[in-house]
């Protein structure tokens, strides 16, 4: 096929596209030629993403500089003149007689060469964990992701069946109606849901879906096995690989060891994988990812730990300029903040190919561990910027953006930043954070939350804009200044609580003062009062409500003794909450990945309640609230008791099925919560 041919074929797509919503806005197909799309690579003068959008004629043309920039051209052209609206959960599309196609003169070109949003291997609750996702979840999410002009994403959700189809003769493919060999305790048991079989045909055809539209896809490279990518025991005893040094307690078993890569045939048996990853169609060799030794020391003597880390990173950047001499590479920057200090950091650099390393530094809104600020990048190194947000225990509403900005503002005005990220453990946590992100991965110049936020409440409330928008103001406020950011909530430390009652030591003294809390009682009145229609407002009540009340309770608990009877009051609406939307149901969860692909694994209901709801995990989940936190803190109340032994924790041998909430979702039982949850939250401050 000629290039003139394959142009064609790949500008059919943005045609289809302003086709599609052109009908779904006006009530009609557009007449033929009313837009025109091409693709003149020499629009861009940075080399990266650029489109523009001209009147001409009887309509417009679209120019992208390849063929996303020409779907990015086609989305904003809906937004700007159709009044769409994009978010990760569904779309706004208005009513119009038709659509004014005059007087536009559009140019656009990207700041960041990289713009990119990370999916994480944590399961649970499906709303926020990409490995429950079908192909139909996958492809909305990558159209969201054209449509607010994101170029790469990275869906690190495990292994697949990389390993059987880079060594199908040593690893089978596992038994699914069984544990996984290697399966361990709590988040770290990876027995299956479905079949590995399956999860390689959903990786390929979401990733395929993914390549059409010109997006990137990192490929993992080097040492790979981690918490969520064992090494198969299958592996382990047929051919007894030696493994690095290693002085952390974490990753100590075989299969979560690193091979000695310093032997070659360990080295190749690691690039075999991203072979393998490649010959499936999973992914490309265009752009290459690796962890390096992440979370890992080698050895406790800093000097000679840095030394071998160092020499470990080179061997597999020669390894790269070897197999994939064209590639550029994204040096995670996760085990520097572990394991590096900055001066570390600072004297890696002069050892690596600045035209070839990028790093990947996806947690710039840290606030106790090292980030780029300190690495000695700016102005000398190529990097990203990243919101990393949270870990996987925070569901709710949680940027920190005065830190995010500050931190922003020194990215963008630095040449040698490339890329912005976002990096969650969870998906589709915070609503305001998801746009504020899209709306800044662009060049990063929109920095007026309240002008993301107001827009966002103009697009997704309709006639209940203002009202939101206001509550959305003090739920930002109270959960930002009242706590760390990145971790806990009020399940979290309940189960800690629940499991050893010496917590509550840790706790006492910790918790933010009860008075930087005085709007949670107001915010959950506010609540009560909006109109409980839409799957918009739906969803997003339930958050905002969520983020009071949680950072109420955690209050609270720092001095749980005398409070506790005003905390079970509290986990009561808090449970009843939580009930009134499938988005927290663990049970509902299953049932959708049982009607994806049916679950063979009879035992998976446990391993799911055990991957969510254990130390690092727990938060926001019904089942965990109704039969574990709820009943132990009244307990607690009436006696002023710990209960002994693990009765309350029979939860985790019980059926999920029979724990799924069945509090009928109804505006009648939204308002009654509502009001029931006020009413806690005033007891404390009477």
């Amino acid at each position: 096929m000629s290039i003139s041919m394959l142009l064609a074929v790949s500008l059919a797509l943005p045609q289809a596209e302003f086709a599609k919503y052109h009908e779904l806005i006006t009530g009609r197909a557009p007449d033929e030629g009313l837009v025109s799309f091409a693709v003149d690579p020499s629009l861009s003068k940075s080399g990266n993403d650029a489109y523009s959008i001209v009147s001409g004629g009887p309509g417009a043309r679209i120019t992208g500089s390849n063929l996303r920039s020409v779907l990015y051209g086609v989305y904003d052209l809906l937004e700007r003149r159709g009044g769409c609206r994009w978010f990760w959960d569904g779309d706004v599309v208005p009513k119009k007689e038709s659509i004014d196609l005059s007087g536009l003169d559009v140019r656009e070109e990207s700041r960041f060469q990289y713009r990119a949003i990370r999916y994480f291997a944590h399961r649970g609750l499906t709303r926020f964990q990409a490995e429950h996702w079908n192909l139909d979840d996958w492809k909305r999410e990558i159209d969201w992701c054209v449509k607010r002009r994101i170029n790469c994403i990275m869906p690190r959700i495990g292994m697949d069946d990389t390993w059987q189809k880079a060594y199908p003769d040593i690893v089978p493919y596992p038994d699914p109606s069984k544990p996984i060999p290697e399966a361990g305790k709590g988040y770290d048991d990876r027995s299956l849901f479905w079949s590995l079989e399956y999860r390689g045909k959903l990786r390929k055809a979401f990733t395929g879906y993914a390549f059409e539209r010109g997006l990137m896809i990192p490929t993992d490279f080097g040492t790979m096995t981690h918490w969520y990518s064992r090494t198969p025991e299958a592996f382990l005893e047929k051919e007894h690989p030696p493994f690095l040094p290693q002085a952390s307690k974490n990753y100590g078993l075989p299969n979560a060891r690193v091979f000695d890569i310093r032997e070659r045939r360990w080295l190749d048996a690691c690039w075999r994988l991203t072979e393998a990853f490649v010959e499936a169609g999973y992914g490309t060799c265009d752009l290459l990812h690796t962890i390096g030794l992440g979370e890992r020391m080698v050895f406790e003597d800093r000097a000679k730990n840095l030394e071998f880390k160092v020499d470990v990173m080179q061997r597999l950047f020669n390894l790269a300029a070897e197999k994939a001499p064209n590639s550029p590479i994204l040096l995670a920057g996760w085990d520097f903040y572990y394991c590096w200090t900055p001066e570390e950091v600072r004297s890696l650099l002069p050892r690596l190919n600045p035209k070839r390393v990028l790093i990947w530094d996806y947690e710039a809104d840290a606030h106790d561990r090292t980030n780029f600020t300190e690495w000695g990048v700016v102005g000398r190194f190529p990097y990203t910027f990243g919101i990393f947000l949270t870990l996987e225990q925070g569901l709710d509403v949680r940027a920190d953006y005065s830190r995010i900005i500050e931190r922003q503002r020194i990215a963008v005005a630095d040449p040698m930043c490339r890329g912005y990220i976002l990096w969650p453990e969870s998906s589709h946590t915070d609503q305001l954070c998801l746009n504020y992100f899209a709306a800044n991965a662009w060049d990063g110049r929109r920095t007026d939350v309240d002008d993301i936020l107001s827009d966002m409440c103009r697009g997704r409330y309709g006639t209940q804009a203002d009202k939101l928008r206001g509550i959305w103001k003090d739920v930002v406020a109270v959960s930002t200044n009242c706590f760390d950011t990145w971790r806990d909530n009020c399940g979290r430390a309940s189960l800690r609580f629940c499991r050893d009652p010496k917590a509550m030591e840790e706790m006492a003294g910790k918790a933010v003062p009860l008075s930087t809390l005085k709007l949670a009682p107001e915010i959950l009145r506010a609540l009560a009062d909006v109109e409980w229609t839409g799957d918009f407002v739906r969803r997003d009540t339930i958050d905002l409500a969520r983020t009071a009340a949680d950072r109420l309770m955690l209050a609270l608990m720092g001095n749980p003794n005398g409070n506790a009877r005003n905390i079970a009051a509290l986990m009561d609406g808090f449970t009843d909450l939580l009930a009134l939307h499938t988005d927290y149901s663990l049970a509902e969860s299953m049932d959708r990945l049982d009607a994806i692909e049916r679950i063979r694994y009879p035992g998976f209901g446990k391993t799911l309640f055990a991957n969510a709801v254990n130390g690092y995990c727990a938060s926001h989940h019904y089942e965990a609230f109704a039969y574990i936190y709820l009943p132990w803190w009244r307990h607690f109340a009436e006696t002023g008791k710990c209960l002994e032994g693990d009765s309350l924790l029979a939860a985790f041998s019980k059926p999920l099925h029979e724990m799924r909430p069945t509090l009928a979702r109804t505006r009648e039982n939204y308002r009654r919560t509502m009001r029931k949850l006020a009413d806690a939250a005033e007891r404390p401050f009477k």
